[in-house]
């Protein structure tokens, strides 16, 4: 009885230890997965808020300068290697805003996490050119792969990687280590991949004896999804302020020719078009248009609105056009519903299986050219569909 006693009391403890251990090791990948998390929405919140080029992501904080402070780099020329490092809590210096992302967060072993970015969204001299097409554009993104090296995302606009603790031969000693102290490599099948080797190309494999890294990304679409938002919400602004001073009525759009280049000044009497940049002004005494056309630059004071100005499309109804009564029942109808004042569409990339192209002045000025289905027919009805080979607009 007393040897039984002993060895169930032995058992006991190493039963507790044991679940001790796991509950320890539970609640540390619960902390690196929230401050992944965290760290995720805090870079889309920043990128599709910035005011100068929404989607812009900043540069890492990197050792060049002797230490990691939570503040991008600003290297010129740019090259791989400037692409990886910590992720920028504090400040970025590079362009306006100079405000980081306002968030540190720490994996489960109180590691600040790393990042890598695209260089098709970073500041290289110049401000990138950021829209819907830049979904298909196929180079230069990040690639994260799965423990077996199958190709998770080859359209990745940033990862983050919570570095958790120091496996062996690693030491992060000093104020700044180099990146292979933090970041682990991986076999898969036959080859290793290195989340270190500054190649744009990461795994995410199953954490053992010498690989812990944790890591999320963000890819192009996720991204783009918020700053096209941005983008349509600042156009219905610009329409709600023309509104607030014509009784509710909305602007004349832009011309639409499929055989001439496109326009971007309101045409009288035309209710569907692009987004006009300039009014149409009516000479009539009190004219909305007269009214609102010294302040009428919602948009084009905008520095990025040249690089979407193309691909956003606009009709009003014609009870909400100029000189009209503001009221239905004569109103378009989106998905069924009707009593639509005025519908925004803003076009995806090109689509190659419908024959769309963008290249010349005639190409854009031809609205198949962009929209599909039911919003490139003319008529009073539009529509939303899955996103496919042959339909990607979005229309709000």
């Amino acid at each position: 009885m007393v040897l039984l006693t002993i060895m169930v009391l032995g058992a006991a403890t190493l039963l507790v230890t044991q679940l001790n251990r796991f509950s320890g090791s539970l609640a540390r990948d619960q902390r690196t997965m929230l401050a992944l998390a965290d760290a995720k929405a805090a870079l889309i919140g920043w990128a599709a808020s910035h005011p100068q080029r929404p989607g812009l992501l900043p540069f890492p904080d990197q050792n060049s300068d002797a230490n990691y402070d939570g503040n991008s780099e600003c290297p010129s020329p740019v090259n791989l290697s400037h692409l990886t490092g910590r992720l920028p809590g504090l400040a970025y210096p590079c362009t306006d805003p100079r405000a980081g992302l306002g968030v540190e967060p720490l994996d489960g072993y109180s590691e600040p996490l790393w990042y890598s970015v695209s260089s098709n969204l970073i500041y290289d001299g110049s401000y990138p050119v950021i829209n819907s097409e830049l979904r298909d554009k196929p180079n230069n993104w990040i690639t994260v792969r799965d423990g077996s090296g199958a190709v998770l995302s080859d359209k990745v606009a940033a990862v983050i990687i919570a570095p958790g603790k120091p496996l062996g031969g690693q030491s992060r000693a000093g104020a700044a280590p180099a990146i292979g102290n933090y970041l682990d490599s991986a076999i898969a099948v036959a080859a290793t991949y290195s989340n270190s080797d500054l190649d744009l190309d990461f795994i995410a494999a199953q954490p053992n004896s010498s690989f812990n890294d944790r890591l999320i990304y963000i890819t192009i679409d996720e991204l783009l999804n918020q700053v096209e938002r941005v983008i349509v919400r600042r156009v219905r602004l610009c329409l709600a302020a023309y509104a607030g001073v014509s009784g509710g009525k909305y602007p004349w759009a832009a011309q639409l020719d499929g055989s001439a280049a496109p326009e971007y000044t309101g045409d009288f009497g035309r209710n569907f078009g692009r987004i006009p940049e300039a009014l149409n002004i009516d000479a009539t005494p009190g004219s909305p248009d007269a009214a609102m056309q010294p302040t009428w630059n919602c948009l084009t004071s905008l520095p990025y609105w040249v690089n979407w100005r193309e691909l956003i499309f606009y009709e009003v109804a014609t009870g909400y056009q100029p000189g009209s009564g503001a009221t239905c029942p004569a109103c378009l109808i989106l998905d069924g519903t009707g009593s639509q004042p005025f519908v925004i569409m803003l076009a995806g990339k090109a689509l190659a299986g419908v024959g769309q192209q963008r290249t010349t002045d005639l190409d854009k000025g031809n609205l198949n050219n962009y929209l599909e289905g039911d919003n490139a027919d003319g008529d009073a009805n539009f529509e939303n569909q899955p996103v496919s080979a042959a339909f990607n607009d979005q229309v709000f």
